[in-house]
């Protein structure tokens, strides 16, 4: 048996016929005759191992007998992952490893193709006997077809105990594997699925009524991700969401994310999805994404939410255009969300005087805490008026304009009031694929001077335009060097500006908090020792020596996390303050000689 590196007998395993690229896992490299009945007789007596991992198996039938013997004894292992096809004896010997087992939850599919045979294989295992114990079943990137991902589906009708199935990165499933999947969840008893995730493509109304069928039957799930590749044309019609909208009227309806993107709703079949939607009041989150809804969609869609209360996600990027005729509903639904909300509206051709209709609806009373709005046709004048309705937000954490190369700095000049706003709770502020220049690095210094809230200014550094002019105004924005004072009323919350490629000066002031492990009250120390080593002590005379402790302790204190003992500027500083006042020096140790001496003759006298 040749293995790769050290096994303790715990973590993870990974059966191959070559040396792997990855090192964190004990990997076995099966060769020609080797002895697998030792390797299963140890996987088989360890109670640590609990991830497996196969992209080869023995096809020998003695080989598979013999590691099938130890193997199967094995009771720790929870989750098995299959990179290749292992054929027809290695899916039915781990179908007779599933069926005694009683702690395996997961089994995954990833990144091989999945052919006629060796979907058969897997439809075999699947349907060899119900496998109580598993939960969690994933195909992913597996090129499967329409006809194979139905073989497989199909098998499935013996395992309803599962809890979530996934067949994502597989765009070539299509009517017929829908059918045989919606055909499965119907027949299943007291089924359990939570979460249903699958990629497919062809589709048409009868397929979306089968499956909708289906998941009427599966009264806990919970979360279902459905993402159309419809390389055809529009073979969906109001008819086929009408059966989505009678799944969501159910009384056992519980949904909580629904993503249904690219499935070309239109305009036309919105109103049919939001009619079931104003009964869904479980949902919190609705994914309706590349869909050309259009303004009327967006009026129905937005209509059908008015009773989700508990709303926290709404993704509408890629829906055609959205004027203010439909923002200005959306608007409406801003103001009257109970719960924090993410939204995202990007690729929507939204314009200046769309996002004024939005901006009616960001106001203080916003419960919007992410508002994407990256690559429309937003320029200066749309941005003063999102800024105008963003001045007394405060729930607002990330703004995204990125991709809007007609927002100069005087657009991002009009952000400043919203900055220096009190209750501005801003901590994300996007802007890549902008030429920002000078004058909107300028801009967006000025204004972020007094903030206390933003943490991350995103940007692109190649391509923002900004030269070293623009790069030394956010310098002096997190630390003026002017003076101690202006030192203190820095910037000390940005952690990030631009990307991976800001500039070395610039990093070295983002980076302090994860260097030093410091403090925002501490960084200020910090920054005040790095950027004044000689301080003036003239202003601190008047409070004469009870300054003196204060003036060691701040020391002290820097020193724990700056490591400023080798430079002495300590006792440079407490040199200073003690040649600037020697008078008050001298008098007050010969006032302590006085006050001993008395102290002498009170005790002889005695």
């Amino acid at each position: 048996m040749l293995r790769y590196d050290d096994w303790d007998d715990e973590g993870l395993v990974h059966l191959s016929r070559e040396r792997p690229h990855s090192v964190d896992v004990a990997t076995f490299a099966i060769r020609e005759n080797d002895d697998c009945g030792w390797l299963g007789y140890f996987i088989g007596k360890s109670q640590k191992l609990e991830n497996m991992f196969f992209d080869y198996f023995p096809q020998e039938r003695e080989r598979v007998d013999a590691f099938m013997v130890g193997f199967c004894h094995n009771q720790s292992i929870q989750r098995i992952d299959v990179d290749s096809d292992i054929g027809e004896a290695g899916f039915r010997e781990l179908g007779n490893f599933l069926g005694n087992n009683r702690s395996v939850r997961d089994i995954n599919f990833f990144s091989f193709d999945i052919g006629s045979e060796c979907a058969q294989n897997i439809a075999l295992m699947f349907g060899q006997s119900q496998y109580k114990s598993l939960k969690h079943i994933h195909f992913s990137d597996n090129n499967l077809h329409d006809e194979e991902s139905a073989q497989i589906a199909a098998a499935l009708v013996v395992q309803p105990q599962i809890e979530e199935l996934i067949f994502y990165d597989n765009i070539n499933i299509g009517r017929l594997g829908g059918i045989a999947l919606g055909s499965t969840l119907k027949i299943w008893r007291a089924p359990s699925l939570k979460k249903l995730s699958i990629c497919i493509s062809e589709i048409n109304d009868e397929c979306i009524q089968v499956m909708a069928a289906g998941m009427i039957n599966c009264s806990s799930l919970s979360e279902l991700n459905m993402l159309n590749f419809n390389l055809g044309g529009n073979l969906i019609t109001e008819v086929g969401l009408k059966s989505f909208s009678d799944m969501f009227q159910t009384g056992s309806c519980c949904m909580e994310k629904l993503h249904l993107s690219g499935m070309n709703i239109g305009f036309d079949g919105a109103p049919a999805l939001a009619a079931g939607l104003s009964r869904c009041r479980s949902l919190k989150s609705l994914d309706l994404s590349n869909n050309i809804l259009g303004d009327a969609g967006l009026d129905a869609i937005v209509a059908g939410l008015a009773n989700s209360s508990n709303l926290e996600e709404l993704e509408l990027s890629c829906n055609g255009v959205f004027s203010s005729a439909g923002l200005g509903s959306l608007a409406t639904l801003f103001r009257t969300a109970e719960n924090s909300m993410a939204v995202s509206l990007a690729h929507n051709g939204i314009n200046d005087e769309g996002l004024q209709a939005l901006s009616e609806g960001v106001t203080n009373q916003c419960n919007v805490t992410i508002l994407d709005l990256s690559y429309n046709t937003i320029t200066d004048e749309g941005v003063q008026a999102l800024a105008s309705g963003l001045i007394n937000n405060s729930n607002l954490e990330i703004l995204r304009l990125s991709g809007h190369g007609s927002i100069t700095a005087a657009g991002l000049r009009s952000l400043s009031a919203f900055f220096q706003s009190e209750s501005c709770a801003l901590k994300e502020f996007w802007l890549h694929n902008m030429s920002i220049g000078d004058d909107g690095a300028s801009a967006l210094a000025d204004g972020l001077v007094g903030n206390k809230s933003l943490e991350e200014l995103r940007f692109c550094c190649d391509t923002s335009g900004i030269t070293d002019v623009g790069w030394s105004a956010f310098s002096k924005l997190l630390c003026d060097t002017s003076s101690v004072n202006n030192t203190y009323l820095s910037n000390h919350t940005l952690e990030l500006i631009g990307n991976n490629d800001t500039p070395t000066d610039i990093a070295k002031y983002l980076q302090l908090k994860q260097v030093y492990s410091v403090s925002q009250v501490e960084m200020v120390k910090v920054k005040v020792i790095m950027s004044h080593p000689h301080l003036n002590m003239e202003p601190f005379f008047p409070w004469r020596l009870k300054f003196l402790p204060l003036v060691v302790a701040y020391f002290d204190a820097v020193k724990s996390i700056f490591g400023l003992s080798e430079t002495g500027q300590d006792l440079s500083i407490v040199y200073q303050f003690v040649r600037g006042m020697p008078l008050f020096v001298v008098r007050s140790y010969a006032g302590e000689n006085v006050h001993r001496k008395r102290k002498r003759d009170v005790e002889r006298e005695a």
